[in-house]
C-alpha cells in the first residue's frame, strides 16, 4: 500500500483544480441534458397518453354529437346574455368563427376565434364568453368511447337582441 499512496499524491497533484468558470458550463450542460430528457419523457407520455380528438361544426356529420351539440348552443348562448362585453353593449356586432374546445368532463380547454369579427372587443369577448360558459355537461358514455376532447367549431353572431331584454328566448331558463 506504500507505493500506491506517492501515486495517489501525485495523480492529485497533476489534476487541475476546477476554476470558477468551469462550474457553470457544467451547470448549463447539465441543464441542457435535463431538458432534453424532460422533452423525450413528456414526448414519450404524450404518445402514450395521447388524446382523442373529435372535431365537429355546424352541421354534424356524426349524429352521436347532435345532442351534446344543442345543449352546448345553449350554454353559449346563456352566457353570451350574462357575459356581452360591456364595451360593445349597444355599439358593436358582428360575426365570427370561434372554436371552443371540452374536455370529456365537461371541463373548458381553451376558445380560439378562427376568423375574427373585425372587433377586438367581440374577439375577446367571445373567449371569454366560452370559459364562463364552463363547465359544460360531461361526455355521454357514447361519446367518451373514443372522444377525449371535443373541438367544436361555429359560426357566432352577436346582435343588437342579445342586449335587449326579451328580445330573444331566454336560453337560461
Amino acid at each position: 500500500m506504500k507505493p500506491l499512496l506517492p501515486a495517489l499524491f501525485a495523480l492529485l497533484a497533476a489534476t487541475p483544480l476546477p476554476s470558477a468558470t468551469a462550474a457553470p458550463v457544467d451547470d448549463a450542460a447539465r441543464m441542457r441534458e435535463l431538458e432534453a430528457e424532460i422533452a423525450r419523457r413528456t414526448q414519450a407520455y404524450e404518445q402514450q397518453h395521447k388524446l382523442r380528438r373529435k372535431r365537429i361544426g355546424g352541421d354534424v356529420a356524426d349524429k352521436r354529437f347532435e345532442k351534446y351539440l344543442a345543449s352546448f348552443r345553449r350554454k353559449i348562448a346563456c352566457s353570451s346574455l350574462q357575459n356581452f362585453p360591456a364595451a360593445a353593449r349597444g355599439k358593436t356586432y358582428g360575426d365570427m368563427i370561434v372554436t371552443v374546445s371540452i374536455r370529456a368532463d365537461g371541463s373548458f380547454e381553451k376558445a380560439t376565434v378562427d376568423r375574427g369579427s373585425g372587433f377586438k372587443v367581440l374577439d375577446d369577448g367571445a373567449i371569454e364568453i366560452a370559459r364562463r360558459a364552463a363547465p359544460y355537461e360531461p361526455f355521454p358514455p357514447y361519446l367518451k368511447v373514443d372522444t377525449d376532447v371535443l373541438d367544436i367549431t361555429r359560426t357566432w353572431t352577436f346582435t343588437s337582441q342579445e342586449t335587449e331584454e326579451g328580445a330573444v328566448d331566454d336560453p337560461c331558463a
